[in-house]
């Protein structure tokens, strides 16, 4: 019952370039290539956002956040900044029904060579709580393909590790 979906960050957006809709999740919202969506909202979005500096993230949104998607959907710039502070310290990002009422997605970034992100993967389900187990598995199934890929594209896992 779970989508997953490739994107790249383009602006304050991600481009959707890849995604497996489930016949669950598939009837919330229906994720296709090309699909553009406000980072500040997203998974993907909230990783890449991430491994930027505060200042970076200010930059970016200097006219203010877009248009709130869902209730759920962070309204404040000092709120996205407290959302990218967890997301770096728990290691992966969500939205909790920011982007759709009834989706969380958990995302993980795809590091290139030099360590930044240039991708990002997400996995969404309906936020029907799974289980802290099942829960535990979905954010370490995203994180070990996104660390399979960033090898793959040259990063150097290690280093992160040094920080």
């Amino acid at each position: 019952g779970a989508t997953i979906t490739l994107t790249v960050l383009d602006g304050s957006e991600v481009v959707y370039l890849a995604a497996r809709n489930s016949a669950v999740s598939h009837s919330l919202v229906d994720f296709k290539a090309g699909m553009r969506l406000p980072a500040a909202f997203t998974a993907t979005g909230k990783a890449f956002l991430s491994h930027m500096s505060d200042f970076e993230v200010k930059r970016l949104y200097v006219d203010g956040l877009p248009p709130p998607r869902t209730p759920h959907s962070v309204q404040s710039i000092e709120k996205l900044l407290e959302e990218l502070q967890e997301t770096r310290r728990r290691g992966y990002s969500i939205d909790d029904q920011q982007v759709a009422e009834g989706i969380i997605c958990y995302g993980s970034s795809v590091l290139d060579c030099r360590n930044r992100p240039m991708a990002g993967i997400a996995v969404s389900l309906l936020a029907e709580r799974p289980s802290e187990e099942e829960t535990a598995r979905i954010i370490s199934n995203v994180q070990r393909i996104a660390k399979r890929l960033s090898v793959r594209m040259g990063a150097d896992l290690r280093a992160d590790q040094v920080k």
